[in-house]
């Protein structure tokens, strides 16, 4: 990572929730000299890891320093709960399925009883081998500048800090959501069972079948666009028989973004 860099220190809201954490419990000097430190493209890499990140950043001279920050990765237990929350909420799904943050993520962490983003200092602890007593110093306050950059590139990053990296978390959270489905399924089909028609209903339906209730011809659609993209593709993910991820999304897609065509015409027709 070398170079000046000329943008944000990242652009989405989870990055600058994170950044704003930081600040909240930094100096503002320190802030300063972290940020220009990290523009200045001081940060030569970052390495993350389950609960720790370490990074090595150019001094003002020809030496160079490690950066090692610690913060706590959640328990399995706290993991299952905060899951458990998650597949309950579809959109959470979906967005998190489709690589995004859900903005209200953080009420699925509450819940579980933890935080996702560290509210004091003491939430993360920090070492850097330059001569500074200050902590965080500049170094180290240049290092979380530019984990809002690779938080940006990545949000899982932010979940794989906390314990669960990318993979698992997208296969925990499939198994989960196809189990909760297939319960939804189950209910559905014990209600259907309870509510089984009698034959004296069977035939007032039979004798007026080829009737058009008022209520039929009164219909009314409309179309409402996802908040994701081709939402049940990305939910569902690839089956196992497909020999190509890419081959199957662009089948898929093209089939999907086709339907929503057609039905847009057909809705404004009416």
């Amino acid at each position: 990572m070398t170079g000046r860099i000329r943008n944000e220190f990242g652009s989405n809201w989870w990055s600058k929730k994170w950044n704003n954490a930081i600040s909240s419990f930094t100096e503002s000097s320190t802030i300063d000299s972290g940020r220009e430190c990290a523009r200045e493209g001081n940060v030569l890499n970052l390495d993350f890891c389950i609960g720790e990140i370490n990074a090595r950043v150019q001094g003002s001279s020809e030496d160079s320093y490690k950066v090692n920050i610690k913060i706590s990765a959640f328990t399995e237990d706290q993991w299952k709960k905060i899951m458990n929350v998650m597949v309950k909420k579809a959109i959470f799904c979906a967005k998190l399925l489709n690589g995004e943050m859900p903005e209200n993520i953080e009420e699925a962490f509450k819940e579980g009883g933890v935080t996702l983003f560290p509210k004091k200092q003491i939430h993360l602890v920090s070492e850097c081998s330059c001569s500074d007593v200050a902590n965080p110093c500049k170094h180290i306050a240049a290092v979380h500048y530019m984990l809002g950059i690779e938080f940006d590139k990545d949000p899982f990053v932010i979940l794989k800090l906390r314990g669960m990296d990318k993979e698992n978390f997208l296969k925990a959270l499939r198994t989960l959501r196809s189990g909760n489905e297939g319960e939804q399924v189950n209910r559905k089909a014990k209600i259907h069972r309870r509510s089984r028609k009698t034959i004296e209903d069977l035939k007032r339906e039979f004798e007026n079948f080829d009737r058009i209730d008022e209520d039929v011809l009164n219909m009314t659609f409309s179309y409402i666009t996802p908040e994701v993209e081709h939402e049940v593709i990305t939910t569902l993910g690839i089956p196992k028989f497909c020999m190509s991820d890419d081959e199957f999304k662009c089948k898929m897609t093209v089939a999907y973004t086709s339907t929503e065509e057609e039905t847009r015409k057909y809705l404004s027709r009416k």
